[in-house]
């Protein structure tokens, strides 16, 4: 099994910190779920406690609940598919010392169906929502159902050199054509995308599927919709991957390698989580000052980009003791002032709309906050279903090296693969 950084998933993270291993979780859960002591009772938070100050954002909830209880973050692997393991292991075990859960956007659906966590309703479900962006909104609910708070969200979009690319393209052809050009004249002309076999590369696969309509599974995941347009989808990654200009170590590309060839002058074109921005200006301030911003390419000029979400959303664990307190402790976290807080401390995106149009220190911060929501309203989740981790692995594993897809036999392939896996004859990874 292939393991995915965390970043791919939860993308906008790429500056977290790194965080200790299995060990280090298994003393941590045990020191902090003490349960109930004379400070309140403790509300035990996995995920995403490790971001960049995200400790200043703790206390500033635990000072605001005011001895009502006191959140206490516990740390996960760095990886995603470590955190997807050590939750589904202690949630199979009715594990009641989890409390709040920061999920991957892939998650809400498996965990929704197993029954590990608390569908939100009533007056909670409409503050979990309220000013929220829908597609964000999407990736925390499964069957019509809300099973999450969104939290963050994220998008890709294009980066190019402005001192190359006076005018950013809008397609694929455009930007093919123009990286052609500059490598014509040799120079740098290169565009860097994730294509190694990973939970990035399937985002760069669905973003394609997306260009052309084009779907996994059906909205309840009992139907395989690869179709045509997969194979459109599937052909564009392979018309990219063999274009020559794209990165001789394409196949073994992750968010740091792209960011890599575009901080060293390699790339002209890259196509990466708005966190570039900000991680340039302390790289290479002078490629960051010659950095352009623009949506992310489309198949038809004028049409807007679907591109593929990332983020993370709190659940509530079916075993919390204290359900209520756990949620208040999640609405806190993700107020308006700690999304922006979480922002410009860690890059982290924020869900709720009004912070891309009216608050100032975000839009000076992320002047390519205009095109971020622009995508946002836009994107797409990842296929909605119990079994995504199969799908996503068998999706890396089978399209990989992108220069060997075949799209016609390739998406065959994947069909009958996944058609396997929602009739429960494929392995879980």
């Amino acid at each position: 099994m292939t393991r995915r950084r965390t970043t791919s998933r939860r993308s906008g993270h790429t500056r977290r910190r790194w965080v200790a291993g299995a060990g280090v979780i298994a003393l941590t859960a045990v020191t902090a779920a003490c349960s109930n002591g004379p400070e309140g009772k403790v509300i035990n938070l996995y995920g995403g406690a490790s971001d960049v100050k995200f400790d200043e954002i703790i206390a500033s909830c635990n000072k605001e609940a005011a001895g009502k209880y006191r959140i206490v973050g516990n740390l996960l692997p760095s990886d995603a598919d470590g955190q997807r393991e050590q939750f589904v292991r202690r949630l199979a075990a009715r594990d009641d010392s989890l409390d709040l859960l920061g999920m991957d956007v892939t998650w809400t659906a498996e965990f929704a169906e197993a029954g590990w966590i608390r569908e939100l309703t009533g007056d909670k479900a409409q503050a979990a929502t309220e000013g929220v962006l829908q597609p964000p909104i999407d990736t925390a609910m499964w069957k019509d159902k809300l099973y999450a708070i969104p939290r963050t969200t994220n998008v890709q979009i294009l980066w190019y050199r402005k001192s190359l690319v006076p005018k950013a393209p809008e397609t694929w052809d455009q930007l093919l054509e123009q990286a052609q050009a500059l490598k014509d004249e040799q120079k740098p002309y290169l565009i860097s995308l994730t294509g190694a076999q990973y939970e990035g590369y399937v985002v760069n696969i669905t973003n394609m599927l997306n260009a052309y309509g084009g779907t996994f599974v059906n909205e309840d995941s009992t139907k395989v919709t690869l179709d045509d347009k997969a194979v459109q989808g599937l052909g564009l990654m392979k018309k990219i991957a063999t274009s020559g200009l794209t990165s001789d170590s394409l196949s073994n590309a992750q968010e740091p390698e792209v960011f890599a060839d575009l901080q060293s002058g390699r790339a002209a074109f890259a196509l990466n989580w708005p966190y570039v921005l900000s991680a340039m200006r302390e790289a290479n301030p002078e490629v960051a000052q010659d950095l352009g911003y623009a949506p992310f390419p489309t198949v038809k000029a004028g049409e807007p980009p679907k591109v593929t979400l990332g983020g993370m959303n709190y659940a509530i664990s079916t075993y919390s003791k204290n359900p209520e307190e756990t949620y208040e402790a999640a609405m806190c976290l993700r107020n308006e002032q700690n999304q922006v807080k979480a922002a410009l401390d860690a890059g982290a995106a924020p869900v709720l709309e009004k912070i891309y149009t009216s608050n100032a220190q975000f839009r000076e911060q992320y002047p390519m906050g205009d095109v971020m929501l622009e995508e946002l309203k836009n994107a797409v989740p990842r296929p909605r279903t119990p079994m995504y981790q199969n799908i996503s692995t068998l999706v890396s594993t089978n399209l990989s090296p992108p220069s060997a897809i075949n799209p016609e036999s390739s998406t065959s392939e994947l069909r009958s693969l996944i058609e396997e896996t929602l009739d429960g004859k494929g392995i879980l990874p």
